[in-house]
């Protein structure tokens, strides 16, 4: 290793001095020029690889339009085929550095799918598991990469749409060629024909972190294991004169090695040595920016990574205008732009046999055939791609024969089935102090009977089993219907004003009560968009509320025991455009629901066999500036007639996975408060300084109507509480530590994890 590291940084040495020398005879070749006819000076453009280095690639660009250098051609591996073919498609170095700072290169790369293009499915039920695995016939599949490369290969389209019909790269406004490395064999695969958005993907496929991906009949990873440097492929297509930019990382030291990813990237690095080193002697002259401790996912540092390339460039610069002096034609000021609309007034749908072309269609809102913004395109590619149907969406477009003044193009559509969709075991863990340690196990089953169908089974072990079951039926029309159904409980301890003694002479300051709840529903989700569920269902009840303390009393002094079924048909709507769910800091959701309510059993006393409840809860935040933002909460319920026991408002604790109307509120024990009616509501300001790191504050009161008969620990009608919160998104899921206090009383909240 050493050996290797020594040699490279001596070929390093070597150039510099290779540099200093060439300037001296770039000036005499200038002088000489100026008394004797010479051919034009051709130059190509070497780019090496280097993930986030390769924003230097930039910089040094910028230098080199400032010089004047005319390039005529350009190689480029990995982060260097990115800069360098988009480069050749007729961006400018500014258009390529605004175009980068206004990417989120990470999210792009890890296929990140944001909370936006989720369904309101997805958003509600499936943002609590902590990790995914697929299955294939019900073993575990591993994939081969973190990410199917989806989104990078989307953006990468995109931004070349306007060179699209170019099949060869020699063609381009500056010709261009790629490397990539060939999967089966090691060896490297020049890119020079084909899309050039799948060159790029191609050649930028970093082992383990993107997929490897198929073109020109080969399966390619990343350029750079093979050969990181095409100088030579450069020097072949003519050129007289070779500038090189360097961006590789030096390898780490022996003790600085701690993650899997930087042991990759070391091999990596002595992989590609030995075939660099012959490169670097091809160029004539070399810029080397010195980019520090900066590694290949140093993205966020776009900064400094550009104005190293500048420095580094800017110390030749009397060498690069010598360059420019050389050269008679000069360089064209003109460059593309990023086009903002597709028109496709043809669709064409290869290699879906699940979906209809309806169903595929309807995730471009209904805008396609016809002309649609590149940004609802991606977004529709990006919910398309989360139904987790196909591992790649590639498509192309050829132009419409004839006339065409509105760009209209025929659009093929070539979906890739995921050969690990259908099934997926999620897991997820959870500690609270209402319901304590809890882990989650979750299987998903997709088109059991009919195609189009998920079947999701939630089974949760702690304290209490728990489960939740969900057979859904996703139609065209954006609607669905279903069964489903859960088990859930919740312990409360009522404080006694008196002493009770039981038949045994047992004196008790506090009943424990077990609130026991299973349900099965039909349902029929009648509207259904990307943030909102519009919705009816019928529901049968099975409610206890059981107190071992009082098994067997005759007289249970008013309090409620029993068992009792119900049915429930329901409306319901719910919009959620939060931003995030644990920590929003912009965004609003609406949650209401109206039951009507018919005990099945035998009439209990003071309780109307059928009754009525409605409930609507509202919450907004709003930003002020990135890092802190106002929240306001409010939600109200109550009854027509006699309130229905299952449904009774209970107060208390900070848990977010309640049954029925059970609600948070901070300050309190878990069901401390109760009553018939509700109004309630939550100022709150969260300040988020940096990272994963929140600061919320709040301030919450509730007023509690029609109590009399209800057992309770609090009497007041009025309750009022502040609570400080420290939260963190952890990698096992929200991290918060609450202190409150109110009128009633006071308490510490710790929960980790995401809430189920």
């Amino acid at each position: 290793m050493a050996k290797q590291a020594v040699l490279l940084l001596d070929l390093k040495h070597r150039q510099e001095m290779k540099n200093i020398l060439l300037l001296a005879l770039t000036f005499f070749a200038l002088n000489f020029s100026l008394s004797a006819q010479q051919k034009d000076l051709k130059v190509g453009l070497v780019l090496s690889g280097g993930g986030a280095r390769g924003y230097a690639h930039i910089g040094a660009l910028q230098v080199l339009e400032e010089a004047g250098v005319r390039i005529d051609y350009i190689g480029g591996t990995s982060m260097g085929s990115i800069v360098g073919g988009l480069y050749a498609a007729g961006y400018s170095a500014g258009q390529l550095e605004q175009m980068l700072r206004k990417t989120d290169i990470m999210a792009e790369l890890q296929d990140e799918v944001g909370r936006e293009y989720r369904t309101i499915y997805e958003k509600i039920y499936t943002e609590y598991y902590l990790i995914g695995l697929s299955l294939k016939d019900f073993a575990i599949v591993l994939p081969t990469a973190l990410s199917d490369g989806q989104r990078i290969h989307d953006l990468f389209s995109h931004w070349t749409a306007g060179v699209a019909e170019i099949k060869d790269f020699d063609k381009l406004p500056i010709p261009f060629l790629c490397i990539g490395t060939d999967i089966e064999t090691g060896e490297a695969v020049l890119l020079e024909k084909g899309k050039l958005a799948d060159a790029m993907r191609a050649s930028a496929a970093l082992p383990g972190i993107i997929s490897p991906y198929e073109m020109n009949g080969h399966v390619m990873t990343d350029g750079g294991v093979s050969n990181n440097y095409p100088a030579e492929e450069v020097k072949n297509k003519g050129m007289d004169y070779l500038i090189g930019i360097t961006v590789e990382q030096d390898p780490f030291k022996a003790e600085d090695i701690e993650s899997l990813g930087q042991l990759l990237l070391q091999i990596a690095f002595f992989q590609a040595t030995r075939r660099n080193i012959e490169q670097y002697k091809l160029t004539d002259i070399d810029i080397d920016p010195d980019l520090g401790e900066y590694t290949q996912l140093s993205f966020e540092a776009i900064d400094d990574l550009v104005k190293a390339g500048r420095e580094a460039a800017r110390k030749i610069l009397p060498t690069l205008d010598s360059i420019a002096n050389l050269q008679q034609k000069k360089v064209s000021v003109d460059s593309i732009q990023i086009p903002e609309y597709l028109n496709a007034s043809i669709v064409e749908i290869m290699g879906n046999n699940d979906l209809s072309r309806r169903q595929v269609l309807s995730f471009f809102k209904g805008e396609l055939p016809g002309k649609i913004s590149w940004m609802d395109f991606r977004e529709g590619l990006v919910a398309l791609y989360a139904t987790g149907r196909y591992s790649n969406i590639d498509y192309d477009w050829t132009d419409m024969p004839g006339p065409n003044q509105d760009n209209a193009v025929k659009l093929a559509l070539q979906l890739k089935q995921s050969l690990d969709f259908g099934q997926q075991l999620r897991l997820g863990l959870h500690y609270d102090e209402v319901y304590r340690a809890n882990i989650l196990a979750g299987l998903t089953i997709n088109d059991i009977l009919w195609d189009n169908t998920q079947t999701t089974i939630d089974l949760i072990g702690g304290s209490r089993f728990r489960y939740r079951f969900d057979y859904r039926f996703n139609r065209v029309n954006g609607s669905a219907i279903g069964l489903r159904s859960r088990l859930h409980y919740a312990e409360v301890g009522i404080d006694l004003p008196d002493l009770m003694v039981t038949p045994g002479g047992l004196q008790i300051e506090q009943l424990d009560f077990r609130f026991t709840d299973l349900n099965v529903e039909a349902y029929w989700d009648f509207r259904q968009t990307d943030n909102s569920f519009t919705g009816i269902a019928a529901e049968l009840k099975y409610y206890q509320n059981a107190s071992s303390q009082l098994a067997g009393a005759e007289d249970t002094d008013g309090f409620r025991l029993g068992d009792d079924n119900y049915f429930i048909p329901k409306a319901y709507f719910l919009y959620d455009k939060l931003d995030n769910r644990n920590f929003p800091m912009s965004g609003f959701s609406i949650s209401a629901k109206a039951r009507a309510i018919w005990n099945l059993g035998e009439p209990v006393a003071n309780e109307d066999q059928w009754t009525y409840n409605g409930d609507v809860e509202f919450l907004i935040y709003q930003p002020f500036g990135k890092k802190f933002s106002i929240g306001l909460e409010v939600m109200a319920g109550g009854f027509i007639g006699t309130s229905s026991f299952p449904f009774r408002y209970y107060l208390g604790s900070n848990n977010r996975n309640l049954m029925n109307n059970f609600k948070l509120f901070p300050s309190l024990k878990l069901g401390q408060a109760s009553g018939d009616d509700l109004l309630m509501g939550e100022f709150t300001t969260r300040f988020h300084p940096v990272g994963n790191h929140f600061f919320t504050l709040g301030a919450r009161a509730a007023h509690l109507g029609n109590a009399e008969g209800i057992s309770t620990s609090v009497s007041r009608r009025w309750l009022g509480a502040a609570r400080i919160t420290y939260g963190f998104s952890s990698p096992l899921g929200p991290l918060e530590l609450t202190y409150a206090q109110g009128n009633v009383g006071e308490e510490v909240y710790f929960n980790l994890g995401y809430w189920f």
